[in-house]
C-alpha cells in the first residue's frame, strides 16, 4: 500500500534523525573547540618565545661587558644578582644592574654609583619559574668545571671544559597559560678573567653595586 505524501514522519524516523543530528553536532563542536584550543596554544607559544627572545637580547648586551659581579643570593624569597658595567659616558660613575626574580617576574634595574638605590625595574619576563635552590642565575667562575658531571658528554662541551672568563648561566622557564618553554643560556663576561675574579672574591677589588641589594 502506497504511503501518501501528507502522512508526515513516524516517531521512529524523527528519533533516528534527531540522534544523527546530535552526533553530527557533537563532532562539529568538538572539532571547533580543538581548532580554537590549537590557535590559543599557538598564540601562547608565540608570546612565550617573544618573552624569551627579549630576555636573551637584553641580557646578552649587558652581561658580556660586566666588570664586577655579586654572587646570586636569595633574600626573603626574592633572588638577586648585581653586576657592574664599564663607564662609557666620560664620568666617574659606573653603571650598575640588578636582576631580581620575585613572584614569577624577572626584572632588571639600573642605577649609577655612588647611588645605592635601583631605579624603576624593566620587566624582562613574567610567569618565570626557576630552581628553588639555585635561582634563575648560576655563576661559573674561571677555572670551574661546570660540565664535569651535569652534562658530561654533551655535544660541543667536554667534561673537562674550564671557562677562562666568568660565565652567567640563566636557567628558568617562562609560562603562559598551558605553555611552558625553557630558557637555558650562558653569557660570558669578557672583562672578568681569573685574576680579576680572584681579586673580587678576595675583596681586593670593590663591588659597590652589591650595596643595591636589600638585606631583608
Amino acid at each position: 500500500m502506497r504511503r501518501r505524501d501528507d502522512e508526515g514522519y513516524s516517531l521512529v524516523e524523527v528519533l533516528v534523525a534527531a540522534s544523527l543530528m546530535s552526533v553530527v553536532m557533537a563532532v562539529s563542536v568538538t572539532a571547533v573547540l580543538q581548532i580554537y584550543s590549537s590557535i590559543n596554544r599557538t598564540e601562547e607559544t608565540v608570546a612565550v618565545r617573544d618573552a624569551i627572545d627579549v630576555s636573551f637580547r637584553r641580557l646578552d648586551r649587558e652581561m658580556r661587558y660586566a666588570t664586577r659581579v655579586n654572587l646570586p643570593t636569595k633574600v626573603n624569597g626574592r633572588w638577586y644578582l648585581e653586576y657592574q658595567l664599564p663607564i662609557t659616558d666620560g664620568s666617574t660613575n659606573a653603571p650598575c644592574r640588578q636582576l631580581k626574580l620575585e613572584n614569577g617576574v624577572l626584572t632588571l634595574s639600573s642605577w649609577k654609583l655612588p647611588a645605592i638605590t635601583p631605579e624603576k625595574p624593566f620587566i624582562i619576563a613574567s610567569g618565570v619559574t626557576a630552581d628553588t635552590t639555585k635561582g634563575p642565575v648560576e655563576i661559573y667562575a674561571p677555572g670551574d668545571k661546570p660540565y664535569a658531571t651535569a652534562t658530561a658528554g654533551a655535544a660541543g662541551v667536554g667534561s673537562a671544559f674550564e671557562p677562562q672568563f666568568l660565565q652567567f648561566r640563566l636557567k628558568f622557564s617562562v609560562n603562559t597559560g598551558k605553555v611552558s618553554l625553557p630558557f637555558d643560556s650562558a653569557f660570558t663576561a669578557q672583562n672578568i678573567d681569573r685574576d680579576l675574579y680572584r681579586q673580587i672574591t678576595a675583596g681586593a677589588v670593590s663591588n659597590d653595586c652589591s650595596k643595591g641589594r636589600p638585606t631583608s
